[in-house]
């Protein structure tokens, strides 16, 4: 099949992924999850022996190539001049705006990531021939919000289990999912899990680039709440961590893909004390790698991730986390100071991991395109 996968501007904000300038593993601006779908779908597809073109909000430099291995390369102000009646398939990450003013002709879809629609123009559903949600939770809520819920099935994210190798650090904690889901919870608990594991150490892998919020005070009745909560949730960040430097926490920021499979394999516990503002874990990409990388994972039931990892093997706790942090705390410490119980919870969240690799997820999404356009050409 000849197939196009396509990420747009909104999804990759003021941040667009580099396929030119540096290799996109290797490349210091990291992947989100939704970055590493989009990457993944591609390679993917690529591997199963389709031609596959990527079109990335990125302008290519003179004299680069135009390749990724074996996939082309585009902007995605190219769409209209490339698309034509030869493609069989065309796959938006989040975006249906894409297909306006593109041919009909092939498989259209949508793997929505993002938890609403606000950014669409109206009628962006008639441009669709399905979607996919991340989890089945994740589709009934978007669901709700289009009127041809026929159009919807879960197509589950993904992992690489053979990335990572058992490297454990005695007491290394991570943090790597966006900051205002919950890291202020964890940052609060610290000092205990410090006093507990001495040589406990947490790293937080995500970047702070948060804009103006931060200066939104907190009697700003004119702002929404969910801002006035988030720019207090950075302002104690930033504070917390300063203050607790000499007790082993980093702020380290974006890395690589390459370097985050690194840190993943070191790491004893994945602390992921989600707590999010407004509805916003569909999934969580770094919580199913915490299951392959030899790391206990101890996360919250918030959102999605209750009906997703809570047969995985991770340690679950019940949310809202800020009523539960006295369970949280000990399961952190019980994961970096009892070796059986880490040993045990690893061997099933690896065995979960195994059965929910990128690779299975595109082999049912390339089912899926071969399906509709079977369909298609029965009409």
């Amino acid at each position: 099949m000849k197939v196009a996968v396509i990420l747009g501007s909104y999804s990759t904000g003021t941040r667009p992924l580099d396929f030119w300038y540096n290799n996109i593993w290797s490349s210091t601006r990291g992947l989100t999850g939704t970055d590493l779908c989009f990457v993944k779908t591609a390679e993917e597809l690529s591997n199963l022996g389709h031609e596959v073109s990527l079109f990335v909000s990125h302008a290519q430099p003179n004299n680069k190539p135009d390749t990724w291995g074996k996939v082309k390369l585009y902007n995605i102000d190219q769409l209209k001049a490339v698309i034509d009646d030869s493609f069989d398939a065309l796959i938006s990450i989040n975006e249906p705006d894409v297909f306006r003013g593109l041919t009909q002709k092939p498989v259209r879809i949508v793997w929505q990531m993002l938890n609403d629609f606000p950014f669409c123009q109206l009628g962006f559903d008639n441009y669709v021939d399905k979607w996919f949600g991340v989890c089945e939770e994740h589709t009934e809520y978007l669901k709700s919000q289009i009127k041809r819920p026929e159009k919807w099935e879960t197509l589950s994210l993904g992992c690489d289990p053979d990335w990572y190798e058992d490297l454990r650090v005695p007491g290394r904690v991570i943090w790597c999912s966006s900051a205002d889901r919950g890291l202020h919870l964890l940052l609060s608990q610290w000092p205990k899990i410090k006093k507990a594991v001495p040589y406990a150490s947490l790293k937080i892998f995500y970047h702070f680039n948060y804009g103006d919020i931060e200066k939104v005070e907190p009697n700003d009745t004119a702002t929404h709440y969910h801002v006035v909560e988030m720019a207090q949730r950075i302002r104690y960040m930033k504070y917390a961590i300063e203050k607790l430097k000499d007790l082993g926490v980093e702020h380290v920021g974006s890395i690589s893909r390459d370097q985050m499979k690194k840190e993943f394999s070191v790491a004893s516990v994945f602390g992921f004390s989600c707590d999010t503002i407004a509805f916003s874990e569909g999934f969580s990409v770094s919580t199913l790698e915490a299951h392959a990388s030899y790391t206990v994972p101890v996360i919250s039931t918030q959102d999605c991730l209750g009906g997703i990892y809570k047969d995985s093997g991770a340690i679950v706790i019940p949310s809202p986390v800020k009523n539960n942090l006295n369970k949280f705390t000990n399961s952190v410490i019980k994961g970096l100071t009892d070796k059986e119980f880490a040993d045990n919870t690893i061997n099933k969240c690896r065995n979960f991991a195994k059965e929910h690799t990128w690779k299975k997820s595109i082999k049912k999404l390339e089912e899926c395109i071969l399906e509709i356009q079977q369909n298609k050409n029965k009409v």
